[in-house]
């Protein structure tokens, strides 16, 4: 029995997605389900009415639906905010995706989605489907489907396996309408003089390089489709009686395989078309898919290079040459037209050949004669106290262990006990965290950060407790 879909409050279903704000409108619908009914769905808390306010105010602090919910270019207060948010429920009750509820159990009143609203905010949100959908996805849920069917002979698995079989054509065709969409971008962005730099790098790095480069290797649809094969066979495999119970919990399961079936076997008719999509899939849809993929980054390198060799900016010397022509008359446009037809005359254009290779000579750089080397009391000092310098301030990770093992009388240490008279002093605090952390140092010592600070005439840190640890054997010997 058919049902009347447009009919009470939802005879204008859909005039809260035909307005100005219906990206904002359409926006809070995917919000107000992954919310309600999405995988990170809270069930404990009810749906009320200042949650979907709350809801709509989340989505209004996107500038992109701001703008087209409270008006571009103006301040919009917090009470704007509010009042907007209001109208918008109050159009979605009113045009029936959203409806009074009742808890049976506290009786408070809260609302809910209604099951029209469900549905198309479902789809909606599903239209973004990189977030939830995984490589293969209908594919290997046929393939296991079909393992579950043969270990236990529930016939339930198999509808199941035919039923995930059926969409896995649709999940190829959903990704080359995805590259089809991809290149009518690129030609728009192209005829607006920009290239889509953003769009493309975006792809490349996190959609291509994350999914669909391993779906094409790793978790690629022939793979797949081997094992379904394999598992296929066995289901013909089996034995008569077997596949007399199957064919009558089939028929009693699903009453529509009787029609489609005819004198057949209803488990043979079902082996035999989920091996037919599964092989139109990857014999047609799969090269389909390669071809699209090729056919965007060919598009998007032809673009590069044009946009590489060429510029037709109105700021550049072409372009203004080309604004020049069109505001001449006639006479001075064939003018300049003629000579510089007569300058290219001359020219002689030839296509470089794929075997020739262009190459930078390098230049030999004449060195003047070095100077000799001279060895005198003077840079013999200057040497001496670079290295001293350099050998002030650098202190091993064994020689501050062992500096702090040597004044642990009772196991623990504060850094703030550690005494600070001069700069080598200070060098041994703000090293000792980091000696007690290496390698060497988590053999002995463990720190835990205090939640005081403490302060020297030379900083002001984080005081950490250092502890001994009991199960080691020997320290490092104090220097």
């Amino acid at each position: 029995m058919s049902t009347v879909f447009f009919t009470g409050r939802q005879e204008h279903f859909f005039r809260p997605l035909t307005h100005g704000d219906r990206e904002c409108c359409a926006a809070v619908l995917r919000s107000l389900h992954d919310r309600v009914h999405g995988p990170n769905a809270d069930y404990s808390q009810a749906l009320t009415r200042e949650l979907v306010l709350v809801v709509i105010q989340q989505v209004l602090a996107d500038p992109r639906y701001r703008a087209s919910a409270l008006g571009a270019g103006r301040t919009a207060t917090a009470e704007d905010e509010r009042d907007y948010a209001s109208e918008l429920l109050r159009k979605l009750k009113e045009h029936g995706w959203i409806e009074d509820y009742k808890d049976p159990i506290d009786l408070k009143p809260t609302l809910k989605m209604t099951r029209a609203g469900k549905q198309i905010a479902q789809a909606l949100s599903d239209l973004d489907n990189s977030r939830s959908r995984t490589r293969q996805r209908n594919m290997r849920s046929a393939k296991k489907a079909l393992a579950a069917f043969l270990a236990s002979q529930d016939v339930d698995e198999l509808l199941d396996a035919y039923d995930f079989a059926s969409r896995v054509v649709q999940d190829l065709q959903d990704d080359i309408e995805y590259f089809r969409a991809l290149i009518g971008s690129l030609t728009r962005e192209a005829l607006e003089q920009k290239v889509a730099w953003s769009e493309f790098n975006d792809f490349i790095e996190k959609r291509f390089a994350r999914e669909y480069a391993v779906r094409l290797v790793a978790d690629s649809a022939e793979r797949h489709r081997g094992q379904i094969v394999e598992q296929l066979e066995l289901v013909r495999a089996l034995d008569a009686t077997a596949r007399a119970a199957a064919d009558a919990n089939l028929l009693q399961r699903a009453a529509w395989l009787e029609g489609e079936c005819g004198s057949r076997s209803p488990t043979l008719w079902l082996a035999d078309r989920i091996e037919g999509m599964v092989e139109a899939a990857c014999s047609l849809k799969l090269p389909m898919l390669r071809s699209e993929m090729s056919n965007y980054v060919r598009r998007f390198t032809s673009l590069l290079r044009q946009a590489l060799s060429l510029d037709y900016g109105a700021e550049s010397p072409l372009g203004r040459t080309m604004g020049w022509l069109k505001e001449r008359p006639d006479e001075q446009r064939a003018d300049l037209l003629d000579a510089l037809a007569g300058r290219l005359a001359t020219a002689e254009v030839r296509l470089v050949g794929a075997g020739v290779r262009w190459t930078v000579r390098e230049r030999e750089a004449e060195h003047a004669p070095l100077a000799p080397l001279v060895y005198d009391e003077a840079s013999r000092l200057e040497a001496a106290m670079r290295r001293a310098e350099a050998e002030a301030f650098a202190l091993s990770d064994e020689e501050v262990l062992a500096g702090l093992l040597a004044q642990m009388r009772d196991g623990r240490l504060a850094l703030s006990q550690l005494p600070v008279h001069d700069a080598l002093g200070a060098l041994r605090v703000l090293h000792a965290v980091g000696a007690a952390r290496s390698q060497e140092g988590r053999r002995w010592l463990a720190a835990r950060r205090r939640l005081a600070t403490f302060e020297t005439d030379w900083f002001v840190a984080d005081d950490y407790e250092l502890e001994v640890d009991r199960s080691a054997a020997k320290a490092p010997a104090s220097p």
